[in-house]
This record gives C-alpha cells, structure tokens and sequence, in this order.
C-alpha cells in the first residue's frame, strides 16, 4: 500500500496536521483572552434559557449564548478584540468581528476536505465521495480521515510536519 500512497495525500496529510495544531494553540490563545475579559465584566446566565431557579455567572466563552445581557457581551467583543490585537494575536488586517481561533479552525477544515478529496483521488472514487462520507455520519467523516492520517504517519520514512529540522 505504501507505493500507492500518492504525494498529494502525503501533503494534505501534512496541511492537516499544521492546520489542527495551529488551530488548537490559536482557540487556546483566544480562550486564555476570553477567560481574562470575563473576569472584568461579569456575564450571567438568564433563567428562561437555563430552565433553572438561579443565574449563574459565565466564565466559559463557549457560554455567553446563555445570555440575554446584549450590552455585556458588546463589551466583552470589543475587549477581547481590543486585547487580541494587542497581545499580537488578531492580525491588523482581520476584522473586528472575525476571531483568529474560528478562523484557523475554518482552515482545519478546508484540510479535511483536500485530503479527503485526495484520499478519493488515489482510492479512484468519484467526485461525489466527501458528499457520500458525509451521508454516512460525521463520526464515519473523521473515522476516514483519521485512518488516512494512521496511514501516511505510519509509512517509513514520514516526518513529522511540526518538528523542527536541524540545518
């Protein structure tokens, strides 16, 4: 199997590991500035969304959709962006409301569809197989392109894309 590897899976395989550990140190970065924004300005839960008898106080930027408090989360947006630019992390040239986290996670999957589409490529699939991989269910989309992953980074000879080469 290992000839029949071509050079475009290899690649996507690369372009998807550079694109997931980016993608994970940036929403790491992102929810670090969150987190501390929040401390700042204190964002509450409303009862009718929790179905709950008490407001609960939000730390978790995964959370503020709990919230009602419209004023608040403007204030958080416009802190965290302020902060993100600051700290070097949101480029100038990225909108204000564009997040550097969502946006490498967006390239992660743009990843997935190159190596799926060069997975199908090699295999001799027809134009349709991301759109049949989907049918099957998303845990059947990443099992394929986790067992494409196994498959080049297991191959003699692979290297590891986000290791660093002596010169």
């Amino acid at each position: 199997m290992e000839k029949q590897v071509t050079q475009a899976v290899k690649s996507s395989v690369n372009a998807y590991l550079m694109a997931r550990a980016y993608a994970e140190t940036m929403r790491e970065k992102v929810d670090e500035v969150y987190k501390e924004t929040l401390d700042i300005f204190p964002l509450y839960t409303d009862l009718e969304r929790r179905g709950g008898d008490k407001t609960q106080r939000i730390y978790n930027p995964g959370r503020m959709y709990l919230s009602k408090d419209d004023e608040t989360c403007k204030d958080v947006y416009a802190d965290v962006n302020f902060q993100l630019r600051k700290k070097g992390i949101k480029p100038d040239s990225m909108p204000d409301g564009h997040c550097p986290a969502l946006t490498a996670e967006h390239i992660v999957v743009k990843t997935k569809h190159l190596l799926i589409d060069s997975m199908a490529e090699m295999l001799g699939e027809d134009d349709d197989f991301q759109h049949k991989l989907l049918c099957a269910g998303l845990d059947k989309y990443q099992e394929f392109i986790d067992l494409a992953v196994r498959l080049v980074v297991n191959m003699p000879g692979f290297k590891n894309p986000l290791t660093k080469e002596e010169i």
